[in-house]
């Protein structure tokens, strides 16, 4: 089951205090088991009477597992970090597997779902924008049907190690995996790398990889399913790879170590290659090999941005010689947009001239390119290829 979309419940304030009682209130990260790091320590024991407070780790198990189970998202996450005993309550519960993702670019977040509430979304958020009295604090918001429901915590110096220990937390609790995670420092990759075994989604950004070493760590430690976006890699220019990157969708920025037997031999259905290296002669090789159905049968999108010697003309001919295409226009069907990352749609560029292939299964390949001046005189290209099915 799947917490039910509700507000902070009034009985789980006697254990959660939103803003700091006093020094001795603060619970000892290590000492009570509250978190695993001195950023958790920020949740605190009411200073109340014993009176006004509600003793609900003294019911019977069926009635606290009955009431653990009518907590929201983060109500549970708070429960749970109270003890060992309160975490292993929240455990016993049969949580519908969230959508867990961690975030460790600025600002440092955890973002969490669940299938069966679409419209309902809770983050954990490392924030600095408040003075350090005012922490933690929830605030709710609305965008359409969309309710965002956010728990924010003080970013301090260890916030990063902070929200590995609670994604793993989070994680044991509700028995879900982590199903995308963002990287803003390299050490992080050894960390998800032994942390678990598959992601469906992994962000690594700009300069993040620094070595050869760190690069086949990802391809090799880090297995992604669905998506995957690669930064700028501080490495060699002359490195070069030629085994497949196995995510469905790939996306890679100065993608010049990329080569052609890497794209042959995969089975991605998106690639994006932004800064390739990839000659005319290589993309008509990628277009011949799809239309023949050999290789390339999973393809879907096809996007390649480069920096050519030579004119716009010249280039396009190369990219289509010995291909039977025929024209294409703005009737024929062909959809204007395209889903990138499982989660957001493009709009794809308008241009005066569509070519298009028929590959195996009457499958339609639109070819289209834009270009635009680079400096020296060089020319700027970005080539489209676009996969799509006639409607009956």
């Amino acid at each position: 089951m799947c917490p039910p979309p509700i507000g902070i419940c009034p009985f789980i304030e006697f254990v959660v205090s939103h803003k700091k009682v006093s020094q001795t209130a603060q619970m000892n990260v290590h000492a009570t088991e509250i978190s695993h790091s001195h950023g958790l320590g920020q949740l605190e024991i009411r200073n109340k009477p014993k009176t006004n407070q509600f003793p609900l780790l003294k019911f019977p198990r069926v009635v606290l597992l009955e009431c653990i189970e009518n907590l929201d998202v983060l109500e549970i996450i708070l429960f749970s970090l109270l003890s060992k005993r309160a975490k292993a309550n929240a455990k016993l519960v049969h949580w519908t597997p969230l959508d867990i993702v961690l975030r460790t670019e600025s600002p440092i977040e955890i973002n969490l779902k669940c299938p069966i509430y679409p419209y309902r979304e809770w983050t954990i958020e490392f924030n600095e924008e408040k003075e350090s009295s005012e922490y933690p604090y929830f605030e709710s918001y609305q965008t359409g049907p969309i309710v965002e429901n956010f728990l924010f915590l003080k970013n301090n110096e260890n916030a990063i190690e902070d929200s590995k220990q609670l994604t793993e937390h989070i994680c044991e609790v509700f028995s879900s995996p982590v199903s995308g995670v963002d990287l803003g420092e390299e050490s992080q990759i050894k960390w998800i790398s032994k942390f678990q075994q598959i992601f469906r989604k992994v962000w690594i950004w700009d300069d993040v990889i620094t070595s050869v070493e760190t690069l086949y760590r990802v391809l090799n430690d880090v297995k992604v399913t669905d998506y995957v976006f690669l930064g700028s890699v501080a490495i060699d220019e002359n490195f070069q790879i030629r085994v497949p990157i196995p995510a469905q969708q790939i996306s890679i920025r100065n993608s010049y170590w990329l080569t052609l037997p890497s794209i042959l031999n995969g089975t991605n259905s998106m690639i994006r290659l932004h800064g390739s290296k990839l000659t005319p002669k290589e993309i008509n090789t990628i277009l011949k090999e799809w239309k023949m159905g050999s290789k390339l049968c999973n393809l879907e999108y096809l996007e390649i941005d480069t920096v050519a010697f030579q004119d716009a003309e010249s280039y396009t001919n190369e990219i289509l010689k010995d291909l039977d295409w025929t024209d294409g226009n703005e009737n024929d069907g062909r959809p204007t947009t395209v889903k990138l990352d499982g989660e957001w749609t493009d709009t794809l560029p308008q241009v005066k001239t569509v070519r298009n292939l028929t590959g195996c299964g009457g499958k339609i390949g639109s070819i289209f390119e834009t270009f635009g001046d680079f400096e020296d005189g060089k020319l700027e290209l970005c080539f489209y290829f676009q996969v799509w099915s006639r409607q009956n």
